[in-house]
């Protein structure tokens, strides 16, 4: 429940808080942590402790007598726990606590350049721009997580067979006029097999593909050449976006990054023997 995730979160900061400052805190209790840090504290000391006091109190209510919170108190811990890391985060870490962004947890460079990019246009309101670097950064991401499972000789379990981009442009045959039924064809081949296996790749990476399919309503197409350049492509007709719709789509990149790297792994290296002889097949 809400109440809990509140809790937890409020207490893993006291923790951390504790360590960073050096406190003694061992064995302390919830409420002990207000003097423990207050102590390391210059001048001031840690905020919302009577708020938090009653949250403590309706947690214990909910874990050990079964006592649910109504809804007007969940929203009023929402909004004292918001209060909470707002006033101490800058008290205990030394930085505001709106400046604190889940991008530095995405492990590849690219994708978190595209997604500081994403912010600073979501904070100045340009959503299609947004839009465009978290489309970038979620095609990065995919296709770093799939290629770092590749090796010599060894394909990638997310491939599910070969890139078709390029498969019409190997037929110039199809450029001329009487094959014009031949070339829809092999379009609309193509471009199926590589919808197939664009929504194949995202199942298997374990990747909520109703979510998936919003995100995808929202942001353009990413198209990369053969020369490793990307090209946008806004394929839906334009329109403006509301900034709930590109936050989710900014979320959604963050939360499938982390998703990806709760199960990674290195790719096998598998070592090709060359025998002494070659055998004779005469």
């Amino acid at each position: 429940m809400s109440l809990l995730s509140f809790h937890d979160a409020i207490e893993l900061f006291l923790q951390l808080g504790s360590e960073y400052l050096g406190a003694n805190a061992s064995n302390a209790n919830f409420l002990d942590y207000w003097e423990i840090i207050s102590k390391k504290l210059s001048e001031t000391e840690l905020q919302q402790k009577e708020s938090m006091r009653r949250l403590n109190k309706s947690r214990v209510m909910l874990k050990h007598h079964g006592t649910l919170p109504s809804k007007i108190d969940i929203e009023s811990f929402r909004a004292s726990a918001t209060s909470f890391f707002e006033d101490n985060t800058p008290l205990v870490f030394g930085i505001p606590f709106s400046t604190i962004s889940l991008i530095e947890l995405v492990a590849s460079a690219e994708a978190k350049h595209h997604l500081k990019l994403a912010e600073t246009h979501i904070e100045e309101k340009r959503y299609k721009e947004a839009l465009e670097q978290v489309a970038l950064s979620f095609d990065v991401i995919i296709r770093d997580y799939e290629n770092s499972k590749s090796a010599p000789f060894y394909s990638s379990p997310f491939e599910f067979g070969h890139d078709l981009t390029f498969l019409d442009h190997d037929f110039p045959i199809t450029d001329k006029e009487e094959f014009e039924g031949l070339r829809r064809y092999m379009k609309v081949l193509t471009d199926t097999l590589g919808d197939m296996q664009s929504a194949m790749k995202i199942f298997a990476l374990g990747i909520d593909y109703r979510r998936y399919g919003r995100f995808k309503y929202y942001v353009p197409q990413v198209n990369r050449a053969a020369a490793g350049n990307y090209q946008i492509v806004w394929t839906q007709r334009q329109r403006s976006f509301s900034f709930e719709e590109v936050q989710f789509c900014f979320d959604f990149v963050i939360q499938s990054a982390l998703l990806l790297s709760e199960f990674d792994y290195d790719a096998p290296v598998i070592e090709m023997s060359i025998p002494d002889t070659i055998p004779s097949f005469k």
